[in-house]
């Protein structure tokens, strides 16, 4: 991926964070259910935000992720 689809990707993932608590702390009625699983989708925006940011780390210091492996 390059320079543009890693800041596509980390904006994605913080709008999705930002949207998913905003929608957590929206006050409900008494008994209604939400119907969109915001906890599993901020999880994923904050996921997807560090992946993206460790890439863009990545791209701007020219070095490669690497792993734990030896």
């Amino acid at each position: 991926m390059d320079l543009p689809w890693t800041l596509a990707l980390l904006v994605t993932g913080v709008g999705l964070s930002v949207f998913c608590r905003w929608y957590e702390t929206r006050p409900r009625e008494l008994g209604d259910a939400r119907l969109l699983p915001s906890t599993i989708l901020l999880a994923l925006g904050v996921l997807v935000s560090v992946v993206a940011l460790a890439h863009l780390v990545s791209l701007l210091t020219g070095v490669p992720l690497t792993g734990r492996r030896l």
